[in-house]
């Protein structure tokens, strides 16, 4: 599985090379951001309840994208780092992502250029985003893990895979978001097939000066199969 670190080069370094301010034809459009977020809340798990500090920074070409994203836990208790590729026609996306995790408090423990299927902390999925259009603003997603540490007890891979709807609408300075996703099988999310997120976000721009506002995202979602309920805060930079 080296070859994703390659593929990721492999579509970052013509960005690159071939980006000139002058020609549009090959512009690349670089975008970088920071949330800060009170709790990791991810399709219905709590995967850490400390507040995070989340990063990312993208490249985009025409329908390619190649990025990075990453949540690092304040007190230092958790620690990720997921590169992914993607392509867009018209409203369907593909994504190839690579989630890794580290242990900040020992840095020894995973290798970060370890595949092996048997011993790497990465987990590689694909996924698939359908948007049916600006009129009917429903996204299905689905995913699957296809490699790495999705496994069960006996070190089989579980192939977990996710499928999600959202719903979002606007009204007055809110952006609302329906949000519903479970799986179909036994996987990390669950011991069978289960829905295990539903919840509704709200989004508004708190305006800070005249000229400078922060967009707010406040997060509930409830996971009725483990009986669990949360209530994020998100500010975006």
């Amino acid at each position: 599985m080296k070859y994703l670190l390659l593929l990721f080069l492999a579509v970052n370094l013509p960005f690159i090379v071939f980006s000139s301010p002058n020609n549009d034809s090959v512009r690349v459009d670089p975008s970088l951001g920071l949330d800060l977020s009170t709790r990791y809340i991810w399709r219905g798990m709590m995967l850490d309840n400390s507040a995070q500090f989340q990063p990312w920074a993208e490249l985009s070409y025409k329908n390619f994208s190649a990025g990075v994203w990453g949540s690092y836990a304040m007190d230092g208790s958790y620690a990720e780092v997921d590169l992914y590729v993607a392509y867009q026609i018209k409203n369907f996306i593909l994504t190839l992502t690579d989630y890794y995790t580290e242990n900040e408090n020992n840095l020894a423990e995973y290798d970060f250029f370890n595949f092996k299927n048997d011993k790497t902390n990465h987990a590689i999925e694909l996924m698939a985003s359908y948007r049916f259009s600006e009129t009917i603003p429903i996204t299905f997603t689905a995913g699957t893990f296809l490699y790495g540490f999705d496994k069960d007890a006996e070190g089989d891979n579980y192939y977990s895979t996710w499928v999600a709807l959202a719903y979002d609408i606007s009204v007055g300075e809110y952006d609302i978001q329906f949000h519903a996703g479970g799986t179909p099988s036994e996987g990390m999310y669950s011991d069978d097939a289960a829905v295990t997120s539903l919840g509704i976000n709200l989004t508004k721009n708190i305006e800070i000066t005249e000229k400078f506002s922060l967009p707010l995202t406040l997060d509930f979602t409830v996971n009725p199969t483990a009986e669990d309920v949360f209530l994020t805060a998100l500010i975006s930079f």
